[in-house]
């Protein structure tokens, strides 16, 4: 029996659906970045091995997967090429990239991070190399869970002579601090905290909050940006947790699977091994800062690549191996020992989890 004309647009339009999802399917597969023999250049495989970009990048491509956007450098004719190039093959930012720590900005959320060296000011590409942030600000953040810390009509000061020995030490004097959106909207215009904020944890109130570890900022639109306070919401966790009628198995609850600890070299044991066989000490030393009056202090970091590396952690790593210390930060306690002659710490680091913090790591200047 002949199909109706209805039925083949029916089958017609099914068959364009089928096509189209599976072209939005390849084009958000996420590329692996391999070496060729000499394993001096890099290029890109997709998930079946199959070579999407042929091996011819160096230095400030350090990106490991390919996602959307990534900076690049090859070698053209006797001279160094840098950009951002998109899964499309379209390149921007030719020398424009945006240089941290010797290391070239990495995609987070969608967005890079660009630096115009003209006017040294910085802006952010989109997925696609469009620009979604103008090259106006001195500084920029990474995004942070849609959002992005800003910089604006500040000073840069050299320390002494730094500039003219070559170190390029500096710091931003004034300027304003805000809070944008990745559509370049301002959503806090004083936007200055001294301690870590949570973005993650955002919630938009009409009120400022009275929490004493949330912190609000008044919006633009009259709202409160309220955000958790990381080192505050920590230490009560450790106090009113970690800390509060412990248990062998509450801190086995309260741990990484594996615990790292400091013994000539990184060593790895299982939880319920490790807190079985070291729990007094745990609680003596970790005791101490319950003391108002303590001899410690907390610092923020992330999650060390070097030392935590397997399927375990991998979430807690960008596509360029960085640890994603806004998301998921590495609080230390250090507890300072000190005689007449001699200072030496005790370390406990907790990595925020998705399920809140656990403990990591432990470091000790004197019992076994």
């Amino acid at each position: 029996m002949p199909l109706s004309f209805k039925m083949k647009l029916i089958i017609i339009t099914s068959i364009l659906l089928i096509i189209g999802q599976l072209t939005f399917a390849q084009s958000n597969e996420r590329w692996i970045a391999f070496y060729n023999e000499e394993a001096d250049l890099i290029g890109f495989k997709n998930a079946k091995g199959e070579i999407m970009i042929e091996p011819n990048f160096m230095g400030f491509t350090i990106a490991k997967t390919f996602d959307n956007i990534i900076a690049v450098m090859e070698e053209n004719n006797g001279k160094y090429d840098s950009y951002y190039l998109t899964k499309s093959g379209k390149k921007v930012g030719y020398d424009k990239l945006h240089i941290i720590d010797n290391g070239a900005d990495c995609e987070r959320e969608g967005f890079i991070r660009f630096r115009d060296s003209k006017t040294d000011k910085v802006g952010m590409f989109d997925t696609n190399g469009n620009i979604a942030i103008p090259a106006v600000y001195n500084e920029l953040s990474k995004t942070y869970n849609g959002m992005i810390w800003a910089l604006l009509g500040a000073e840069k000061k050299y320390w002494d002579d730094h500039k003219e020995s070559g170190c390029n030490h500096y710091s931003w004097k004034d300027g304003q601090k805000l809070l944008l959106s990745t559509d370049n909207k301002v959503l806090v215009d004083n936007f200055e905290y001294e301690n870590h904020i949570d973005y993650f944890s955002f919630r938009l109130t009409k009120e400022p909050s009275t929490e004493s570890t949330e912190i609000s900022f008044k919006g633009k639109n009259e709202m409160y940006y309220t955000f958790t306070d990381i080192e505050k919401s920590f230490d009560n966790w450790l106090k009113n947790n970690f800390l509060n009628e412990p248990t062998k198995d509450k801190l086995v609850n309260f741990s990484m699977d594996s615990l790292t600890y400091w013994k000539g070299s990184w060593i790895t044991e299982s939880k319920e091994q490790f807190i079985e066989q070291n729990f007094d000490l745990i609680i003596n030393k970790l005791n101490v800062t319950l003391n108002t009056n303590s001899d410690s202090f907390v610092t923020i970091n992330g999650l060390n690549p070097f030392i935590y590396t397997g399927d375990i952690y991998a979430n807690y790593f960008n596509t360029c191996g960085e640890s994603i210390e806004e998301k998921h930060p590495v609080l230390a306690v250090i507890i300072n020992n000190r005689t007449a002659s001699d200072l030496k710490q005790d370390h406990f680091e907790f990595l925020k989890t998705e399920n809140g913090y656990r403990f990591l790591s432990f470091s000790i200047s004197s019992e076994k």
